[in-house]
Protein backbone atom coordinates (compact mmCIF):
# COMPACT_ATOMS: atom_id res chain seq x y z
CA UNK A 1 0.00 0.00 0.00
CA UNK A 2 1.37 3.66 -0.33
CA UNK A 3 1.05 6.40 1.49
CA UNK A 4 -0.46 9.15 -0.26
CA UNK A 5 0.16 12.78 1.38
CA UNK A 6 -2.38 15.19 1.19
CA UNK A 7 -1.50 19.42 1.33
CA UNK A 8 -3.21 20.94 3.88
CA UNK A 9 -1.62 24.24 3.58
CA UNK A 10 1.70 26.42 4.17
CA UNK A 11 4.01 22.96 3.52
CA UNK A 12 1.95 20.85 5.72
CA UNK A 13 0.92 17.49 4.86
CA UNK A 14 -1.42 15.13 5.95
CA UNK A 15 -1.12 11.18 5.51
CA UNK A 16 -4.49 10.56 3.56
CA UNK A 17 -5.27 6.58 4.92
CA UNK A 18 -5.18 7.60 8.57
CA UNK A 19 -8.16 10.86 8.10
CA UNK A 20 -11.27 9.49 9.68
CA UNK A 21 -13.47 13.52 9.22
CA UNK A 22 -12.87 16.63 7.64
CA UNK A 23 -15.55 18.69 9.00
CA UNK A 24 -16.54 22.59 9.36
CA UNK A 25 -15.24 23.80 12.77
CA UNK A 26 -18.33 26.49 12.95
CA UNK A 27 -20.84 24.60 15.87
CA UNK A 28 -20.63 24.25 18.97
CA UNK A 29 -20.43 20.78 19.02
CA UNK A 30 -16.73 20.60 17.15
CA UNK A 31 -15.28 23.83 18.64
CA UNK A 32 -15.38 21.77 22.18
CA UNK A 33 -13.68 19.03 20.77
CA UNK A 34 -11.06 20.96 19.31
CA UNK A 35 -11.18 22.39 22.72
CA UNK A 36 -10.47 18.64 24.28
CA UNK A 37 -8.16 17.93 21.97
CA UNK A 38 -6.29 20.91 23.04
CA UNK A 39 -6.28 19.73 27.05
CA UNK A 40 -5.45 16.47 26.08
CA UNK A 41 -2.19 17.83 23.64
CA UNK A 42 -3.69 16.00 20.77
CA UNK A 43 -4.16 18.89 18.81
CA UNK A 44 -2.14 20.82 16.24
CA UNK A 45 -2.76 23.95 14.56
CA UNK A 46 -1.24 24.66 11.40
CA UNK A 47 -3.86 27.59 10.21
CA UNK A 48 -0.31 29.90 11.33
CA UNK A 49 -2.76 32.24 12.38
CA UNK A 50 -5.54 32.31 9.72
CA UNK A 51 -9.43 31.27 10.28
CA UNK A 52 -9.42 28.08 10.75
CA UNK A 53 -11.33 26.83 7.84
CA UNK A 54 -11.43 22.74 8.57
CA UNK A 55 -10.87 20.44 11.24
CA UNK A 56 -9.43 16.93 10.43
CA UNK A 57 -10.14 14.57 12.29
CA UNK A 58 -7.69 11.24 12.45
CA UNK A 59 -6.65 7.99 13.54
CA UNK A 60 -3.29 8.84 15.49
CA UNK A 61 -5.04 8.79 18.80
CA UNK A 62 -5.98 5.22 18.46
CA UNK A 63 -2.55 3.09 18.69
CA UNK A 64 -4.45 0.22 16.37
CA UNK A 65 -4.06 2.44 13.35
CA UNK A 66 -1.99 -0.09 11.16
CA UNK A 67 0.44 2.27 10.07
CA UNK A 68 1.18 3.37 13.24
CA UNK A 69 2.43 0.03 14.41
CA UNK A 70 4.17 -1.06 11.57
CA UNK A 71 5.95 2.30 10.83
CA UNK A 72 6.84 3.71 14.10
CA UNK A 73 8.51 6.88 12.39
CA UNK A 74 5.66 7.61 10.07
CA UNK A 75 3.09 10.23 11.60
CA UNK A 76 0.04 11.22 10.32
CA UNK A 77 0.74 15.23 9.75
CA UNK A 78 4.48 16.27 8.29
CA UNK A 79 4.92 19.51 9.11
CA UNK A 80 6.72 22.52 7.61
CA UNK A 81 9.95 22.58 9.50
CA UNK A 82 9.49 26.03 10.65
CA UNK A 83 6.49 25.14 12.46
CA UNK A 84 6.20 24.04 15.72
CA UNK A 85 3.57 21.87 16.77
CA UNK A 86 3.01 18.16 17.53
CA UNK A 87 2.89 15.30 14.86
CA UNK A 88 1.16 13.73 17.24
CA UNK A 89 -2.14 14.85 16.70
CA UNK A 90 -5.60 13.30 16.74
CA UNK A 91 -7.22 16.60 15.49
CA UNK A 92 -5.83 18.77 12.95
CA UNK A 93 -6.91 22.34 12.38
CA UNK A 94 -6.41 23.91 8.87
CA UNK A 95 -7.12 27.03 7.00
CA UNK A 96 -8.33 25.40 3.54
CA UNK A 97 -11.71 24.62 3.56
CA UNK A 98 -13.16 21.01 3.43
CA UNK A 99 -14.27 20.85 0.01
CA UNK A 100 -10.78 21.66 -0.43
CA UNK A 101 -9.12 19.04 1.51
CA UNK A 102 -11.41 16.78 -0.58
CA UNK A 103 -10.73 17.77 -3.52
CA UNK A 104 -7.10 17.24 -2.38
CA UNK A 105 -7.49 13.69 -1.60
CA UNK A 106 -8.55 13.18 -5.47
CA UNK A 107 -6.09 14.99 -7.40
CA UNK A 108 -2.62 14.72 -5.34
CA UNK A 109 -1.21 11.11 -6.63
CA UNK A 110 2.06 9.56 -7.00
CA UNK A 111 4.15 13.24 -6.46
CA UNK A 112 2.55 12.81 -2.78
CA UNK A 113 3.41 9.69 -2.09
CA UNK A 114 5.74 8.85 1.04
CA UNK A 115 8.71 6.72 -0.04
CA UNK A 116 7.47 3.90 2.74
CA UNK A 117 5.31 2.45 0.12
CA UNK A 118 4.82 -1.30 0.26
CA UNK A 119 2.38 -2.84 -2.00
CA UNK A 120 0.36 -1.61 -5.05
CA UNK A 121 -1.51 1.72 -4.75
CA UNK A 122 -4.49 0.18 -6.11
CA UNK A 123 -5.27 -1.30 -2.43
CA UNK A 124 -5.72 2.31 -1.19
CA UNK A 125 -8.67 3.98 -2.70
CA UNK A 126 -9.60 6.62 -0.62
CA UNK A 127 -13.59 7.56 -0.61
CA UNK A 128 -14.67 10.57 1.05
CA UNK A 129 -18.43 10.78 1.26
CA UNK A 130 -20.42 13.98 2.13
CA UNK A 131 -22.63 13.96 5.16
CA UNK A 132 -24.20 17.34 4.97
CA UNK A 133 -23.50 20.92 5.85
CA UNK A 134 -19.22 20.66 4.18
CA UNK A 135 -18.46 17.72 6.08
CA UNK A 136 -16.65 15.23 4.76
CA UNK A 137 -15.87 11.39 6.28
CA UNK A 138 -13.74 9.00 4.90
CA UNK A 139 -15.54 5.71 3.73
CA UNK A 140 -12.96 3.34 4.01
CA UNK A 141 -12.75 4.24 8.16
CA UNK A 142 -16.86 3.39 8.19
CA UNK A 143 -17.97 0.06 9.72
CA UNK A 144 -21.68 1.02 10.24
CA UNK A 145 -24.51 3.90 9.21
CA UNK A 146 -26.96 3.82 12.29
CA UNK A 147 -30.17 5.21 13.20
CA UNK A 148 -29.84 6.83 17.17
CA UNK A 149 -33.15 5.80 18.34
CA UNK A 150 -32.43 3.03 20.32
CA UNK A 151 -30.96 3.00 23.93
CA UNK A 152 -27.63 0.62 22.79
CA UNK A 153 -26.79 3.89 20.45
CA UNK A 154 -27.71 6.50 22.60
CA UNK A 155 -25.16 4.75 24.87
CA UNK A 156 -22.63 4.36 22.29
CA UNK A 157 -23.08 8.17 21.68
CA UNK A 158 -22.98 9.15 25.33
CA UNK A 159 -19.47 6.92 25.85
CA UNK A 160 -17.95 8.71 22.66
CA UNK A 161 -18.54 12.00 24.18
CA UNK A 162 -17.12 11.11 27.57
CA UNK A 163 -14.06 9.62 25.56
CA UNK A 164 -13.58 12.62 23.20
CA UNK A 165 -14.72 10.70 20.28
CA UNK A 166 -18.13 12.52 19.57
CA UNK A 167 -17.96 14.51 16.15
CA UNK A 168 -21.49 16.35 15.98
CA UNK A 169 -21.79 17.23 12.19
CA UNK A 170 -25.45 17.76 12.59
CA UNK A 171 -25.52 21.45 13.21
CA UNK A 172 -28.01 21.71 15.59
CA UNK A 173 -30.17 19.69 13.70
CA UNK A 174 -31.87 16.48 14.91
CA UNK A 175 -29.57 13.85 14.47
CA UNK A 176 -30.56 11.17 12.12
CA UNK A 177 -27.37 9.11 11.39
CA UNK A 178 -24.90 7.71 13.25
CA UNK A 179 -22.02 6.89 11.68
CA UNK A 180 -19.19 4.28 13.43
CA UNK A 181 -16.04 4.29 12.51
CA UNK A 182 -13.02 1.46 13.02
CA UNK A 183 -10.77 3.89 15.13
CA UNK A 184 -13.82 4.70 17.78
CA UNK A 185 -14.82 7.87 16.45
CA UNK A 186 -18.87 8.28 16.29
CA UNK A 187 -19.63 11.04 14.00
CA UNK A 188 -23.53 12.60 14.02
CA UNK A 189 -25.59 13.59 10.65
CA UNK A 190 -28.42 15.44 10.05
CA UNK A 191 -29.04 13.23 7.12
CA UNK A 192 -30.95 9.49 7.08
CA UNK A 193 -28.87 6.77 7.17
CA UNK A 194 -29.99 5.75 3.63
CA UNK A 195 -29.19 8.86 2.29
CA UNK A 196 -25.73 8.97 3.75
CA UNK A 197 -25.61 4.79 2.40
CA UNK A 198 -26.67 5.62 -1.08
CA UNK A 199 -23.66 7.84 -1.43
CA UNK A 200 -21.70 5.49 -0.43
CA UNK A 201 -22.79 3.47 -3.46
CA UNK A 202 -22.91 6.03 -5.80
CA UNK A 203 -19.35 6.80 -5.41
CA UNK A 204 -18.25 3.50 -5.70
CA UNK A 205 -19.86 3.24 -8.92
CA UNK A 206 -18.74 6.15 -10.11
CA UNK A 207 -15.51 5.37 -9.37
CA UNK A 208 -15.85 1.89 -10.71
CA UNK A 209 -16.77 3.48 -13.65
CA UNK A 210 -13.45 5.99 -13.80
Amino acid sequence: MQFQLINIGFGNTVLASEVVAVISPDSAPIRRLIQEARSRQRLSDTTTGRPIRAVIVTTQGDRRSPHSSAHPKLNTLTLNPHFAATTEAEIILSAIQPETVAQRFVFERSDRLSPLSSVDSDSMDIKLINIGFGNIVSANRVIAIVSPESAPIKRIITDARDRGQLVDATYGRRTRAVIITDFGHIILSAIQPETVANRFVVSKDSTSED
